[in-house]
């Protein structure tokens, strides 16, 4: 596989939509995380949420095409990586992780060189702790 980083919904959500708050963070950080790009199916459903909720239909064709092109590779975790996936929302006492967010670690954990680029630093930052050193690519980073 030929990623170069591992990312989450909000990036493409805020590189996309011109409207969103993290636009500018996210327009400037594209051009140095380089794809293709590595992501999960619940991240996958989340952008296509975000991006039809936010710019309509047409947005979500192109998070389509992007897939279908390569551009974005999105990998299958379950059943196969279940087992990891439960492991990392039961991880956190007191904290609900995501389905999607658990899935991307996973995904960290079996690329770790890869830089993780989301816009949610407060959970990732959690999710980073205690594990080898991994960057983290989020607005304030």
């Amino acid at each position: 596989m030929d990623a170069r980083a591992i990312i989450d919904s909000g990036f493409i959500a805020a590189l996309w939509d011109r409207r969103d708050p993290l636009h500018a963070w996210a327009a400037a950080t594209a051009p140095s995380v380089k794809g293709p790009w590595l992501t999960c199916e619940g991240c996958i459903s989340e952008m296509a949420f975000l991006l039809g909720d936010g710019m309509g239909s047409a947005a979500v064709l192109d998070l389509y095409d992007q897939l279908e092109r390569g551009l974005i590779v999105s990998l299958h975790l379950v059943p196969e990586e279940l087992a990891r996936v439960r492991a990392e929302t039961a991880r956190y006492r007191g904290r609900i992780v995501d389905f999607a967010d658990a899935c991307l670690m996973s995904l960290s954990d079996q690329h770790p060189r890869l830089p993780i680029v989301t816009t949610d630093v407060h959970d990732f930052a959690v999710y980073l702790r205690g594990r080898s050193a991994r960057k983290l690519i989020a607005p304030g980073v």
